[in-house]
């Protein structure tokens, strides 16, 4: 497993070229090596934070969450074990619990808490959508960090609140609408 807590070349300066502090906002964890395959993916995923918590009006100073790339068996096994679900899913969020982000130390960022990527499902869906997977991932990092920010999908009204936040973030990496005419087209 490869753990990645430094900040990627670049990363200094987001996409809405505000300086950004000289660590990431993000920890990335590789479970699973086929994930290296998608180019750019590794690279994108702290500026996908980084924008993902400006949209929210957090502050990547003081917020930062953890990215897992897994397989198919770790996520669903996290899957069963957490949300007593014994099937495979495309991504998972575990929010931090509130006691552990109102006891962080004021010198340390306050970990919203960890999303984790199933590599088979999300290469299975963005094939069955026909996207690239390493548009579908960049989607559900965003998805996954919306719902570790406290957004919900539930009612109508929640999804389009959270759909709009996904679509305007991934709109600023030139990422398609995951939710357009094409992706719905494609979807069925």
């Amino acid at each position: 497993m490869i753990t990645d807590s430094e900040p990627p070349a670049g990363a200094e300066s987001g996409v809405s070229g505000e300086d950004e502090p000289s660590r990431t906002c993000t920890d990335l964890t590789i479970g699973d090596e086929r994930w290296d395959c998608v180019a750019g993916l590794q690279d994108l995923i702290s500026k996908l934070a980084l924008e993902t918590l400006r949209e929210v009006q957090l502050s990547p100073s003081s917020h930062c969450v953890s990215v897992a790339l897994l397989s198919g068996a770790e996520v669903r096994s996290l899957n069963k074990a957490f949300r007593g679900v014994d099937s495979p899913t495309n991504v998972l969020s575990f929010p931090s619990p509130s006691a552990a982000r109102a006891l962080g130390r004021k010198d340390e960022p306050v970990f919203l808490g960890d999303v984790a990527l199933s590599y088979e499902t999300v290469e299975s869906e963005a094939s069955a959508q026909d996207k690239t997977m390493f548009q579908h991932a960049a989607h559900l990092v965003v998805h996954g960090i919306l719902h570790l920010a406290g957004f919900d999908h539930g009612g109508d009204a929640d999804a389009e609140c959270m759909e709009a936040a996904e679509r305007n973030i991934l709109a600023k990496f030139d990422i398609p609408d995951p939710y357009g005419e094409a992706a719905l087209a494609n979807a069925h």
